[in-house]
This record gives structure tokens, C-alpha cells and sequence, in this order.
């Protein structure tokens, strides 16, 4: 088409058109966003109410579950006339094939005298002689010492470390410990629930109670 040869009439009819086209290839993505929005809204919202279900329903299950098992211990404390520790407990079934956890997670945390603890085990160290056998004494203790990322001391490692000490014989080193495991807090974070079961061929699974644990 040579638009040189076209008539001013002919011109003007065909920006027209062109123009007309552009309006609706404009108004179809316009319309094409907006049905997007309105099918992410959808999705959101039927998401919404299928998981706000599985949530209510694994509530309330996590909440009869922890009722029974308080039931079950006491029964248990006054048949072996015992005093249970209810920060976490394992119940299993009598074939053996079903096991269930339940109790707190918890993180480890200390009071501010951990720091005197630590500080003596660091003055302690600082004083042995420096041969083969206090050297490695030495390294052992602040290895034992050392804080995960978030800047915490392990209480599986002050156990290690208390029980150093007390083989050591030192007494400096042993009362450390001890201020260090006497600051020891713990702090439970959530409650928790976990059940495994053994198959047909006896191989122990793990039952998924979150979506992060589903296949």
C-alpha cells in the first residue's frame, strides 16, 4: 500500500481504523488485567477459606490432643505414684506401631550471671600452664564456649563442659561451670505434636502435620 497515492479521504479513513485498532488492542489488555485481578482475588479468597479450615480443624485436633495426653499422665503419676515432667512426653502403642511426641520446643537462654561464668572459665584457661595437656584442656572448654549465630550458648555443651570440670578436678573450672549452668533459662517457644507410625514392612514414618512436610 503506497499512502503517497492515497486520497485525503482515504488517508483519514485508515488512521481511523488504525487508531480504532490501537483503542482495542488497548481496551482487550485492559480488560485482559482486570480479569487477572479478578482471578487472583478468587484464588486468594477460596485459598483463603480452604486453609483457614485446615487450620481451625488442626487446631482444635492439637487442643483435644494435649487434653488427653494431660488426662493420660495424671492417670499414669497416680498409678506409679510418679511426678511426670509435662514439657514433653512420648506415648506408643502397645504393638509398638504408632508413637506420638508431644510438648514445647524450647530455645535456649541464660540470665546476665552466665557472664561472669564465662569469664571465669576464660581467666581459669588463661592460667594453665602451657603444656600438651593444658592446651588441649584449654581448647576443649572454648570450643565448648562458642555461641551459634545468634549468640547464644549451647546448654548440650555446658553439660560437656560441667562434666569436663568435674574430671578435671579443678576447682576454679568447676565452680564456673556450675555459675553457668545455674544461669541456664530456657525459654518454650511453641507447642508441638509428632506422630510416627511403622507400615505394613515395618519401616517408621513420620506422619506430615504441616504443608511444608506434604509431598
Amino acid at each position: 500500500m503506497d499512502i503517497t497515492k492515497m486520497t485525503a479521504a482515504e488517508r483519514a479513513s485508515l488512521k481511523a481504523q488504525l487508531e480504532a485498532e490501537e483503542r482495542a488492542e488497548k481496551q482487550k489488555r485492559e480488560d485482559d488485567i482486570n480479569a487477572y485481578k479478578d482471578s487472583v482475588d478468587g484464588f486468594c479468597r477460596a485459598v483463603f477459606d480452604r486453609m483457614n479450615t485446615v487450620s481451625d480443624r488442626m487446631r482444635r485436633a492439637k487442643n483435644v490432643t494435649f487434653t488427653e495426653a494431660d488426662a493420660l499422665i495424671a492417670l499414669k503419676d497416680s498409678l506409679y505414684k510418679t511426678k511426670t515432667d509435662r514439657h514433653s512426653n512420648t506415648f506408643t502403642t502397645s504393638d509398638g506401631r504408632i508413637t506420638v511426641s508431644l510438648g514445647y520446643r524450647t530455645n535456649d537462654d541464660w540470665d546476665d550471671t552466665v557472664n561472669a561464668g564465662v569469664a571465669k572459665v576464660k581467666e581459669f584457661i588463661s592460667s594453665l600452664a602451657k603444656d600438651d595437656t593444658s592446651a588441649a584442656l584449654a581448647e576443649m572448654v572454648l570450643n565448648l564456649l562458642a555461641k551459634d549465630r545468634k549468640g547464644n550458648l549451647k546448654a548440650s555443651r555446658v553439660l560437656q563442659l560441667r562434666q569436663i570440670a568435674q574430671k578435671s578436678g579443678y576447682p576454679e573450672l568447676i565452680e564456673a561451670a556450675d555459675i553457668i549452668q545455674s544461669a541456664y533459662r530456657p525459654v518454650d517457644t511453641c507447642q508441638f505434636v509428632s506422630v510416627q507410625y511403622k507400615d505394613e514392612y515395618g519401616v517408621k514414618h513420620t506422619l506430615p502435620l504441616s504443608l511444608a512436610a506434604m509431598e
